[in-house]
């Protein structure tokens, strides 16, 4: 667990250093913790439904999930990735040799594909910022995961699973959450598979 020491921070602050953080780490240690991330993602399938999951495109310096989303494809597994419109995200059916093409924020989407539901899913892999030992996200303030996401306040426990990947550097000891916010089931980081609650 990282130290984070002093006053509490502002969301704001909190993610430009943790970006910051995130972004130093040596291209050799990203290598290495990819594929550990990537082992904890498997593992975490094997604990949990996972037939219909929806994961993210790296972008900004995050796990780059691309090697184990192509391997989950290739064993059956229903992909999905999210598509971002307007303020709304849903997410739509990828496979490896799908086309992809930017959007706003210079995150590849696919393209085609069969769109679905946020609450269809079984499983969602989430990119974040930040995460904290209570499950607690910090994300890149957009709102996106917390807005699709909504109904799982009257949902707890239930599918999709929502658990975070990251690098163990992004962990801190508490954020600031605000009523909005969704919090994680779990995260896998290099170091494995954590379990909140």
């Amino acid at each position: 667990m990282s130290s984070e020491n002093g006053p509490p921070r502002s969301k704001a602050e909190l993610r430009q250093h943790l970006i910051e953080r995130r972004r130093t780490l040596p291209p050799t240690v990203r290598r290495s913790s990819d594929v550990a991330i990537a082992q904890g993602v498997a593992q975490l399938c094997g604990q949990t439904r996972c037939q219909r999951l929806a994961a993210f495109v790296a972008h900004g310096g995050e796990p780059d999930l691309m090697p184990a989303l192509a391997n989950f494809h290739e064993i059956g597994h229903e992909v999905f990735l999210p598509v971002v419109r307007d303020r709304h995200m849903h997410f739509r059916r990828w496979q490896p040799d799908d086309d992809m093409v930017p959007n706003q924020f210079g995150i590849p989407e696919p393209v085609d594909g069969e769109s679905v539901e946020p609450m269809a899913l079984e499983l969602v892999l989430l990119p974040l910022v930040g995460f904290a030992p209570d499950g607690a996200r910090l994300g890149m303030g957009a709102g996106f995961y917390d807005r699709a996401f909504a109904f799982r306040r009257e949902r707890i426990g239930r599918l999709p699973r929502l658990v975070g990947v990251a690098y163990s550097v992004q962990e801190v000891n508490a954020l600031p959450i605000d009523d909005w916010d969704i919090p994680l089931d779990g995260v896998v980081t290099e170091r494995g598979l954590q379990w909140f609650k």
